[in-house]
């Protein structure tokens, strides 16, 4: 899930981010964006793999066989950070993306990330709040919305701001996402909605 990888939010144990963020390999999700399905395109967990010498697991896109990205996660104390986007190119200042802790409902970062393959400062402001239970794919699950603002490049030519809008649901993941970016003038917005997942080997 590249573009969620800015996403966070603030649950109240391990156990509870594992099903709202779960990372068991072979999980798979098909979106459809801005209300178009891209055919033989997913997103899927893949098995963990060891980044800067610790175990990472990947989420891979996929499109028609062959993988078009992929993002490193990992669960260190009460967070889930980004570490890379390639195994053997650790990101210097890994990010959170989700962190939890009782009535903990925003948060910040500052630090950088990767960007068309070279560092670039990054800010990171989030929120979080339960969004009450949905019926998803036959049964009522609880669902979180997640708000969030990032600015990467500010002062170096990029400044490219996202302003993200994220529902997760319970046992799924993520099931919806409105993003508005703007870099310079340009100003895009993007739909993403589950259209159906695949549990993996432990979901």
């Amino acid at each position: 899930m590249i573009v969620s990888c800015f996403i966070a939010m603030s649950i109240s144990s391990v156990s509870d981010i594992e099903e709202f963020f779960p990372l068991d390999p072979g999980r798979t999700w098909f979106y459809s964006d801005n209300g178009i399905t891209t055919a033989g395109a997913s997103d899927r967990v893949s098995n963990p793999q060891e980044v800067g010498g610790k175990l990472s697991t990947p989420i891979v896109t996929v499109i028609n066989g062959k993988v078009d990205g992929s993002t490193f996660y990992r669960i260190e104390g009460d967070q889930v950070i980004v570490v890379a986007f390639e195994q053997n190119r650790p990101i210097a200042s890994p990010y959170p993306i989700l962190m939890f802790g009782p009535g903990k409902n925003s948060w910040e970062y500052s630090g950088s990330t990767q960007w068309l393959g070279e560092p670039a400062p990054m800010t990171i402001k989030g929120t979080t709040k339960k969004s009450g239970s949905r019926e998803l794919f036959g049964s009522k699950r609880d669902t979180i919305e997640v708000t969030l603002d990032a600015v990467i490049g500010e002062g170096n030519g990029i400044n490219m701001k996202s302003h993200q809008v994220s529902t997760y649901a319970r046992g799924i993941g993520l099931v919806e996402l409105t993003d508005q970016t703007t870099m310079k003038k340009t100003k895009t917005v993007r739909k993403r909605k589950l259209v159906s997942f695949t549990p993996g080997k432990e979901g």
